[in-house]
Parts: C-alpha cells; structure tokens; sequence
C-alpha cells in the first residue's frame, strides 16, 4: 500500500466512517478506519504513514487535538495533511487559528455540513497534492 494513497479517518461514528470512507475510496484512495484515541495513539507507531488523515475532534479516550498534537510531535507525521472533523463549530475555532506555538490542523470539516460534492472536492484537492509518481 503506498502511503501517498492512504487516508486515516479517525472517528467514532459508523456513519461519517462510512461517508468519508466511501468517498475517498471512489477517489482511488486506500482507507484505513479508526474508532478511538487510544488505538489512534497507538497508529502514530507503525507504517505506513498516512498522505492525510480526517481526525474527529471528540473521540472516546481522547481528544482530536491531543491526537493532532502527538502526530505533530512526530518527524514522520510532520507533513501529513490532517483535518479536524467537528460538529462544534466554536469548539474548533482553535484548531483554525495559527499560533506558531501550537501544532495545527490543515483545516476544519464540519461534521453533518460537509455535502458529498465538498468531501469529493476535497479528495479531488488532495489528489493534486499527491506526488507525480503516483
């Protein structure tokens, strides 16, 4: 499996794993699901590396910005694309403010409001980013 193909969707509800899943798999991605903070922790220590990751921001065990944080603290992970997943769209104002000191999310998707036509966009806009050898 190349890593410039794999997408980690890192959320506890079945449903967005299914639609996120499914569109980034129509878009000729590899997906790799995970349900909690603790197992998600646990991926950040084997291979291979994501190309990018959809991370919940409240997950059991867990928060999404934890997991963003110890992904970030990570040289292998340091270039991986990684958007935070939220319904709360005031809780996730921190994850789209830059603050140099604060590791930070590539963007924010809202849960329940992102249509099919901007999560396929979305992979379309990943895909340009992907290295020309793929």
């Amino acid at each position: 499996m190349a890593a410039q193909s794999l997408v980690l969707i890192i959320d506890d509800n079945e449903d967005f794993q299914n639609l996120y899943g499914m569109v980034a798999e129509q878009a000729g991605y590899v997906v790799e699901h995970i349900y909690n903070g603790k197992e998600a922790v646990e991926r950040l220590e084997r291979e291979p590396i994501p190309f990018a990751v959809l991370l919940d921001s409240r997950l059991p065990g867990m928060s999404g910005g934890e997991i963003l944080r110890a992904a970030r603290r990570k040289e292998k992970w340091s270039r991986v694309l990684i958007y935070i997943m939220t319904a709360d769209l005031r809780g996730a104002q921190e994850f789209r403010e830059y603050a140099p000191s604060e590791p930070h999310a590539d963007a924010v998707i809202e849960k329940g409001g992102a249509t099919i036509s901007e999560l396929r966009e979305l992979f379309r806009t990943l895909g340009e980013k992907k290295s020309p050898a793929e």
